[in-house]
């Protein structure tokens, strides 16, 4: 009976170390999988910030299409008003250019050159005919400096009228 108990008493031994063995075993496990929750509800919330990231980005992606189609066609309509302008400043300078006898300043360069040249017929008159008094045809014919140029584009009226009268010509 001895052997008996000292055989139970040995598998009593084994037993409660293969128990103690299972156990640490089982915590092991139990420590493993809880850092496997933890790593997996972290790698839930990085999938789900990223899912988040490409929504918005997606979105504005979108937007930026959106915003991107409106300014070609804000570009589109911007070029064709341009041209218009263009073309609409063409024609009125033509206009004015093929006008310009019509306007004011047409008659203040005509009475200014008219002015020019009756001013050198007195002077002929001066030299050529010394006695002759020309204080009556002075008062008359005042001199041109009494023009002033009320218009500050009189070089590109010129300018314009030389290119006109040379379109003119060649048509």
């Amino acid at each position: 009976m001895e052997a008996d108990l000292r055989e139970s008493d040995s598998n009593l031994l084994n037993m409660t170390k293969q128990l103690d063995n299972a156990n640490a075993a089982q915590k092991v496990a139990a420590e493993a999988l809880e850092a496997a929750n933890v790593e997996k509800r972290h790698l839930q919330e990085e999938a789900k910030s990223r899912d988040e990231e490409i929504s918005s980005l997606r979105r504005e992606l979108a937007n930026a299409a959106e915003g991107k189609r409106v300014a070609e066609e804000g570009k589109e309509e911007v070029e064709a008003r341009l041209k218009e302008v263009e073309a609409k400043l063409a024609n009125a300078e033509e206009d004015f250019v093929a006008n310009f006898h019509n306007t004011e300043a047409y008659s203040n360069f005509s009475d200014y050159f008219a002015r020019v040249g009756q001013q050198e017929v007195l002077t002929a008159l001066r030299t050529d005919h010394p006695d002759f008094d020309v204080k009556n045809l002075e008062t008359r014919f005042p001199p041109p400096d009494a023009f002033r140029v009320e218009y500050p584009y009189v070089s590109f009226i010129l300018y314009n009228l030389c290119e006109f009268n040379q379109r003119s010509e060649t048509k």
